[in-house]
């Protein structure tokens, strides 16, 4: 299909220009022409008609007199009045005339806005006679100046409309081009917003810029789809390579376990019996993690009302599991409380013991690991506060994101996966992650909205100190 030819922009406007001024133009040489054509056919009289008859008349109203004034040797061109003693006794005037008329006699304006000129003169016997005339195009025949309305006016009118008509036409001719493209433009942005740049016809416009435009558009529809479609197969293989870890890590979890299972069954001094419970503990939620790996991309888990006080507990217990091997202190604060909570229990449990693991982790020997839970407003929050150096510049504008590692933190045994989990958790709870550094060391703050309708009726804070070694 041959390509369009294309104008630009400018060249339309330019083209409205012409056929709107120049059409304009034309009009009004048109109208001048068929005017002069009419006066020089006799079909109209030329506009100082009517002075030159009031002129003329001057000479025969000042040899008359009130009572012997005769109109008929006054041209019909003329309107007169006749005044005695400042009375109006005879006139041809209508009463709108006559007022202007007698205004002008008083020193007033001489038109008040109409095109009536008049002269004032003083008869034999000291009356006054106003020989008035329109400065217009009247009629060269009486009959039709008595029963025809005024043609300056209609004529004007009708120039009006001409020039109203033709600029109204050529505008509506020059939006409607616009418009055309203007819906190619839409039509366009419909079919990428579908992700059909291929549907996109990038030559049907008629107007360059236009064109320009879906181009460019056609161009970063295309972009933009393969963007998505690299993404969804980046994500394919993110789900196929969890889907793999998964996997190569039950068999080391299987023999954990196993190994475990078998110290039981041998005489151990109550520490070690602490400590192999510890390891078939923490072996039970990693295989909890290892099925929710699995369905990593699935919906979140069903939110369920459960105990605050037993959920904490549990906690504290995980907490003093992950901190015991460092010899770290662990302490929970409590202040405000729900006696009961709603939300998804396992992943905010899930969550939660990864703010744990990663405070652990980066804590010194014999450093302290704080999680305090308080509500603030409509919102429960959940801190761990760590006594570590804290979260580098890099991690605390990336953490939470997908499979990101700290590269300043080599062989950490992290994967990417524990803090993007916790904001995702947050996310599903209407709430968010929020890390920050301190005096003390890191900080991470998960928020959740409350949905428990009650609160314990007084603060209460609890604190626990370091765990049993």
């Amino acid at each position: 299909m041959a390509k369009r030819k294309l104008t630009s922009l400018y060249r339309v406007l330019v083209r409205y220009l012409v056929l709107c001024g120049g059409g304009c133009v034309l009009l009004v040489l048109i109208w001048w022409s068929l005017l002069m054509a009419l006066i020089r056919h006799g079909f109209l009289l030329s506009p100082n008609a009517g002075a030159e008859a009031c002129y003329n008349a001057r000479q025969t109203v000042v040899t008359m007199t009130a009572d012997t004034f005769d109109e008929t040797q006054i041209s019909d061109l003329c309107r007169w009045a006749i005044l005695e003693n400042d009375t109006v006794t005879r006139t041809n005037m209508t009463a709108r005339q006559l007022k202007i008329a007698l205004n002008a006699f008083h020193g007033g304006s001489s038109n008040l806005g109409y095109t009536q000129y008049q002269y004032d003169m003083k008869m034999a016997d000291g009356s006054f006679c106003i020989l008035a005339y329109d400065y217009s195009l009247p009629y060269a025949d009486k009959a039709l100046r008595s029963r025809l309305p005024d043609f300056q006016t209609g004529y004007i009118l009708f120039l009006v409309i001409l020039l109203v008509g033709w600029a109204a036409l050529t505008t509506a001719y020059t939006v409607r081009r616009l418009a055309a493209d203007t819906a190619r433009l839409n039509r366009a942005i419909a079919q990428i917003s579908a992700h059909r740049p291929d549907a996109v016809d990038a030559d049907s416009c008629r107007i360059r810029e236009f064109s320009d435009t879906l181009h460019a558009m056609q161009t970063m529809g295309s972009e933009l789809t393969g963007s998505l479609r690299s993404q969804w197969r980046l994500e394919q293989q993110r789900t196929e390579q969890l889907a793999a870890l998964t996997h190569d890590l039950k068999t080391p979890l299987t023999i954990i376990r196993g190994n475990a299972e078998l110290l039981t069954e041998d005489e151990l001094t109550p520490a070690q019996t602490g400590q192999t419970d510890a390891i078939l503990r923490a072996c039970d939620r990693a295989g909890e993690y290892l099925a929710a790996l699995r369905t990593v991309n699935a919906q979140p888990a069903a939110k369920t009302d459960f105990a605050a006080g037993e959920w904490l507990a549990e906690l504290s217990a995980a907490a003093h599991d992950l901190c015991a091997p460092k010899g770290l202190a662990f302490s929970l604060v409590q202040e405000e409380v729900p006696a009961v909570l709603t939300a998804a229990r396992s992943d905010v449990t899930r969550a939660v013991v990864n703010l744990l693991d990663n405070a652990v982790r980066y804590s010194p020997a014999g450093g302290r690991v704080t999680l305090t839970v308080q509500r603030q407003g409509e919102f429960l929050t959940l801190t761990v506060q760590d006594s570590g150096t804290g979260f580098t510049a890099e991690a605390l504008q990336k953490a939470g994101d997908f499979l990101y590692t700290d590269a300043a933190r080599p062989g950490n045994g992290h994967q990417g996966l524990g803090l993007y989990f916790v904001r995702c958790t947050a996310a599903n709870h209407g709430g968010k992650l929020v890390l920050s550094n301190t005096a003390e060391g890191g900080c991470a703050a998960m928020t959740l909205r409350l949905e428990s309708p009650g609160f314990p009726d007084k603060p209460q804070s609890i604190a626990q100190g370091k765990p049993e070694m």
